[in-house]
């Protein structure tokens, strides 16, 4: 069966119907529900509905997206029904005539094997539906016409026709049986600790987040609010290799093994120091790790021989985890000051192509201040940025002496507990 498009199907149907009717096409068969002055048979496609038993057939090659290069697989629904007129009287039986005809060439021909005008073979089958006599009713209602004998149909399968592959897959030449004890490796918690200290304070704390909120490394050694830990099982065996997903990257990025300090510590357990940068998998291009959301995957490469003496890798790709990645704040300065006063920060990209105006907030304890960037001068109560990784505030003429919050959200997650004190 070669593909077609919707039309050519009721094309095909009308012409068998027409047949039926009237040959010489005195009595229309049209492609539409009749009303006033159209007089004739109608057969009208009310909806359409894909194929759930041909979803999943494989493309035939490795073309991407893979569901644009394999046919769309619908069932059509028909409505039947037919329209004629005495002068300006209805002729219900007219119509029922026009109806037994129709009705029976359908049944006659219920599968259809033939070759349409342009040369492609179709082969559908139309069945007849079982409705109740509320349910036609109901279509009725909807089409805002006068109630008419009609008859529902369903034709299958009609397959639109794909994209034109630019890959195919080679012929198989070798067949092997491959036995892996463990399953895919699957992640169920990522964690960390933000590690801070409040002003006046010895001894930092240290708080358990999950999912994680991890901070990109700045100084060395990094600390634990830098370290990523994923948790699941089967992370053994094999090399293995952390991938991380931004919603806004066309593709995954990898962590560097080395870079990203990654380390399986049991096999349920795998961490890594997050970086302010990845690497794009395919593009092989650095991209900055941004505050965001992101999810982690974890793939797992296994070799095996092959019966030639060859060795194949398989690779086991674990679900994908949420985390985040925090506005990493490195410098404030000063760290106390009267009301109004100017605060200079220092951190990690706190400007950049990827995040918009609206995406970064400042608040000083729970007052948030209003957006300058752009302006030469700022008031009490505004920040501006006045470079990729600084930024310039002035404090809240209404705040209050004492500790104070310095919170920055970039896409909506916040940074590290930070304060400075009012005087």
């Amino acid at each position: 069966m070669d593909f077609t498009s919707l039309d050519e199907i009721t094309r095909t149907l009308i012409s068998v119907l027409q047949q039926a009717v009237d040959p010489t096409e005195t009595v229309k068969v049209l492609p539409e529900i009749l009303r006033n002055s159209d007089l004739g048979v109608g057969l009208y496609l009310y909806h359409a509905q894909e194929s759930a038993a041909y979803k999943n057939i494989p493309p035939p090659g490795r073309d991407a997206p893979s569901v644009a290069y394999t046919p769309m697989a619908l069932h059509l629904f028909y409505q039947l029904s037919a329209n004629w007129k005495e002068g300006d009287k209805e002729d219900a039986i007219e119509e029922q005539k026009l109806m037994s005809l129709a009705m029976k060439a359908l049944h006659d021909q219920a599968v259809i094997i033939a070759t349409i005008p342009d040369g492609k073979k179709i082969n559908i089958k139309i069945t007849l539906q079982h409705l109740t006599p509320a349910e036609c009713v109901q279509y009725w209602a909807a089409a805002e016409s006068p109630v008419r004998l009609s008859a529902y149909y369903e034709v299958s399968v009609v397959f639109l026709e794909p994209e034109k592959p630019t890959t195919y897959a080679g012929r198989v030449l070798q067949y092997g049986n491959y036995v892996f004890v463990k399953g895919a490796p699957q992640i169920t918690a990522s964690l960390n600790n933000i590690v801070y200290t409040v002003p006046g304070d010895i001894v930092p704390k240290e708080v358990l987040i999950s999912p994680a909120q991890v901070v990109p490394v700045n100084a060395l050694p990094p600390t634990q609010s830098n370290r990523l830990v994923l948790r699941g099982n089967s992370f053994g065996g094999g090399s293995f290799e952390l991938l991380i997903n931004r919603p806004d990257w066309p593709e995954s990025a990898v962590a560097d093994a080395t870079d990203w300090e990654l380390t399986r510590i049991a096999d349920h357990t795998v961490e890594a120091t997050v970086r302010e940068t990845a690497m794009l998998v395919n593009a092989g291009t650095p991209v900055d790790v941004l505050p965001g959301l992101y999810t982690a995957q974890i793939v797992l490469s296994e070799t095996r021989n092959l019966p030639n003496g060859t060795v194949k890798t398989f690779r086991h790709s674990s679900n994908l985890f949420p985390f985040a990645v925090t506005p990493r704040i490195d410098i404030i300065n000063p760290l106390n000051g009267a009301a109004g006063s100017s605060v200079v920060i220092t951190g990690f990209q706190f400007q950049h192509a990827s995040i918009l105006p609206e995406d970064i907030a400042i608040f000083i304890g729970e007052i948030k201040l209003t957006d300058r960037t752009g302006q030469p001068v700022i008031n009490p109560g505004e920040f501006r940025i006045t470079a990729s990784n600084t930024l310039e505030l002035r404090t809240p003429n209404s705040v209050l002496p004492g500790l104070a919050a310095v919170r920055m959200l970039i896409n909506g997650v916040e940074s590290p507990p930070n304060w400075i004190t009012i005087i």
